[in-house]
Formats: structure tokens, sequence, C-alpha cells
């Protein structure tokens, strides 16, 4: 009796340590991005059995079944769901590009909305810095909603598997890629920044640096990059990079100058900014009244994005916010809703997809 309980004991301390270090780690199986479908109940609260369970992990979430689609080593969706023909070898890992058939990253690894078509208030929230605190990075992606989008870092650490988990709990996410600020001696960006006064081809091997650091993003933003934008040769130049590869650029910048803009369209590129920052002051007090002033934005504008720098109080703030927005008759979408991405080909073509 005593060896039986031993083993029993041993068992039950085995699969424990088995499901913390999952928790911790994530699924192996996990890839950076992750398809999810809607598969509804029956009337006997039984999930209908077809081919596609067969091919992912179920997760029970808000009423109603999620599919994770059976992923490839490198984390990319596997070839029959699409995600085939999007990378490409360089010196700095693989780099994003369009597929032979047009599929683009940009219209691939968005976040797809399901439901209704309404007119309701639409607000985007981009959390960034992910992937230089772990701990940190990992709250987010756990603690905010699914909606919530996130900007990783190109210094960040461990990017990949930070991706996975991303995808895995239901965010898009954009690539922080450092270019140069007015104040580059005060203002450190790292020794990958796109500098002003460089070619587009000097830039190159940093841009791609920071392009192969993980995959899955349907964009990038700058991180800093006031005097870097400020030029139009160099932002030309990166601007019809990014559109041959089938990314959108977002400017992380509330003031961002029409000149950016109008670059963007010249080259066919798929662009958006921020409305606002919202922990430019970073006190509970500061953040809360900047989440009103982006509610007054979306109310009047139709929609409106919010950028907020990851750290604990505007994690726990925007998660308790967010809540609150379906009774003020909001709607919380993904920063990739601003592009319209994902409808008919001439829309695509309007907005540089």
């Amino acid at each position: 009796m005593k060896a039986l309980a031993a083993a029993t004991s041993f068992v039950i301390l085995l699969v424990a340590g088995v499901l913390v270090w999952a928790m911790l780690n994530g699924s192996p199986l996990a890839g950076e991005p992750t398809a999810f479908l809607q598969i509804k109940q029956n009337k006997n609260h039984q999930f209908e059995k077809n081919n596609v369970l067969a091919q992912g992990h179920k997760a029970l979430s808000g009423g109603r079944m999620e599919v994770m689609l059976e992923v490839s080593p490198r984390g990319q969706l596997s070839e029959k769901q699409g995600g085939s023909g999007l990378l490409e070898a360089s010196p700095f890992g693989k780099l994003p590009k369009r597929a032979n058939d047009g599929r683009s990253p940009a219209m691939v690894y968005a976040k797809r909305q399901v439901g209704r078509r309404d007119t309701l208030p639409r607000i985007a929230i981009l959390i960034t810095g992910l992937g230089l605190n772990q701990r940190l990075s990992q709250q987010a992606i756990r603690k905010l909603p699914a909606n919530v989008s996130l900007g990783f870092s190109a210094y960040g650490r461990r990017l990949p598997k930070l991706a996975s988990q991303a995808r895995r709990f239901g965010h898009e996410y954009l690539l922080q890629v450092p270019m140069e600020p007015f104040d580059l001696l005060q203002t450190d960006t790292g020794p990958k920044t796109l500098l002003a006064d460089k070619s587009a081809k000097q830039n190159r091997p940093h841009l791609h640096w920071s392009l192969g650091r993980l995959t899955g993003y349907f964009g990038i933003t700058n991180y800093k990059g006031r005097r870097y934008l400020a030029k139009t040769g160099v932002v030309t130049e990166l601007f019809k990079e990014l559109k041959v590869r089938g990314l959108v650029f977002f400017h992380d910048d509330a003031s961002g100058k029409p000149a950016i803009a109008r670059l963007a369209e010249q080259a066919g590129l798929g662009y958006s900014r921020t409305t606002l920052s919202v922990d430019q002051k970073p006190t509970r007090e500061g953040i809360s009244k900047a989440l009103k002033k982006l509610e007054a934005s979306a109310r009047r504008l139709g929609f409106a994005v919010g950028v907020v720098q990851m750290h604990p109080v505007s994690i726990n703030m925007i998660s308790a916010w967010a809540k609150t927005l379906a009774s003020k008759g909001v709607r919380l979408v993904p920063v990739s809703q601003a592009y319209r991405l994902g409808r008919k080909k001439s829309k695509q073509a309007r907005n540089g997809i």
C-alpha cells in the first residue's frame, strides 16, 4: 500500500509539474500566428465534430469553442491554412514577403473581426514595448483583451516565443523598428537604428535585422524616429520596401505630419496613425483622462487609436477599462481595422494592401 501511495503521489506531482511548465512557457505546438475558428454548439451543448477539430487544439472560452489550427515548427500557418510563401531567407533570418499568389502578410496576419457590422464608434489600442520585460510581456498577453494589439520591440528577447503566446491568446501584433529621433545623443535608440543621414542601401541591413527578429506581424510601427521620418528620401524608400513586402505602416505619433501620410499614399502603402498617447502622463489619473478623451474622439470621428507603453499601471487600467466599453456603446477592435484589411480588392488597393 505504501508503494502504491508513493507511486500515485509521484504521478500527481509529475502531472502538476508539466501543467505549471505549460502555463509558464506555452504549448510547444504553438506558432506565431494561430488561426481561430468559431464552432457553434448544438442544442445538447455538444460541439459538432468535423475534420477541423482533428487538426487543432481545443479551448473553451466565453461560451464558444475556439480551434487553434495546427502550425509548423517555425510558427507559421501550415500550407493548408494559407501561411505558406510569406517568408524569404536572408542573412538576418526569415523576412516577410508577398506570396506568389498575391497574399500579403498584412492580409494573412491581421486579426479578422467576425460578426454583424454596426455603426458603433470603434477604439483600437496598441500596447508597445513587448519583449523588453518578459514578466510584464506575458502579463500583457494574458491579461489584456484579445482585441488589444501588441507592439513587439525589435530589441526584445525571446520574441518568437512571446509572439506565439500572443497569437494563442488572440492578439495581432506589429513590429517596432527603431528610428532616429532629433535628440539621438540624449535618447538612445540602440545600435540598429535607422538613421536619417544614411541612404536606403546603408540603412537596409539595420531594417532587415529588425524585420528578421520574429514572424507573423502584419506591419511595422516606429520606435521614436521624428528626425528619420522627417526626411522624404529615406521614408519614401522605406515605404516602397514595406509595400513590396506586403506590410503596412502604423505611425506612433499623435502629431504625425500630413507629409508622411502623403508619402505612404504615393507608395500605395497602408498607413494609419495614433489618435493620442494614452500614457503621456503615466499615472492612474493621467491615463484615465486620456481614455476618456479617446472615447470622445471615437464618438466624434467614428474610429480612434490609442497607443500606450507597457507597464503595470497601463496593463491593469486598460484591462479594467475595456470591460466598460460595451455598456458605453463603444466597440474595442484591433488596430488593423483602421486599414480595412481583407475586404474587396478595390478597397484593398485604395488602402495599399
